[in-house]
């Protein structure tokens, strides 16, 4: 039986100034990670790599620390030019994502 994660919520929630930064970052993020993917799958490591650094400085700012981790592996990953470990680091940061679009205070 799979355990199922917990959702995640910003460290930085509590921040007034960044609230609206935070929505957007959540709202946005399904179509960041879809775009991320199409990059893997199109072979555009240019693309994949600025993608997932960018994600990842956004995460960082905003209090999802996991996150920005997981975005800088892929960044790496591609960088370096390691399919298999790319592949899997996207895996993880699209349930990463989930999570987070789980944990948002708009989430249903």
């Amino acid at each position: 039986m799979l355990e199922r994660k917990p959702p995640i919520r910003s460290t930085r929630e509590d921040v007034a100034e960044l609230a609206d930064d935070i929505n957007a970052f959540v709202i946005g993020l399904a179509e960041r990670i879809d775009a991320i993917q199409d990059a893997e799958l199109n072979r555009s490591s240019s693309e994949l790599i600025a993608l997932a650094r960018q994600l990842a400085l956004d995460a960082d700012r905003l209090g999802y620390p996991g996150m920005a981790a997981s975005a800088m592996a892929v960044h790496t990953a591609a960088s370096d030019s390691k399919t298999d470990v790319t592949q899997a680091a996207i895996f993880d940061l699209t349930e990463i994502a989930q999570r987070i679009r789980q944990g948002h205070r708009g989430a249903a």
